[in-house]
């Protein structure tokens, strides 16, 4: 497949992703909520770094927080959205 004005590396990776197998739900989250943890960590050894030994890149720093702060609050709303459809499949009448 070729189209014309995209690189071909990226309709390589396109077509890779689409190939992966699936996984269950369970284990999304799982690597989702494993992803998050480690953003946390790198952040806050990159803070660690900053204030203790002054050997960090205030730049670098401030980015692995904003970052691990994003993927904590997306990984926050997707529990609470999932806590609202499980109450709401448990208010169901059958």
């Amino acid at each position: 497949m070729n189209i014309q004005g995209l690189p071909s590396q990226l309709i390589q990776t396109t077509q890779t992703e689409n190939s992966k197998p699936k996984g269950n739900f369970g284990a999304l989250l799982k690597q989702y909520t494993a992803d998050v943890n480690h953003d946390v960590k790198a952040a806050a050894k990159n803070a660690e770094a900053l204030a203790v030994d002054g050997t960090g890149n205030v730049t670098e720093t401030m980015l692995a927080v904003k970052k691990a702060g994003l993927s904590f609050q997306m990984m926050m709303a997707a529990r609470n959205k999932m806590v609202d459809a499980y109450r709401e499949v448990m208010r169901m009448q059958v």
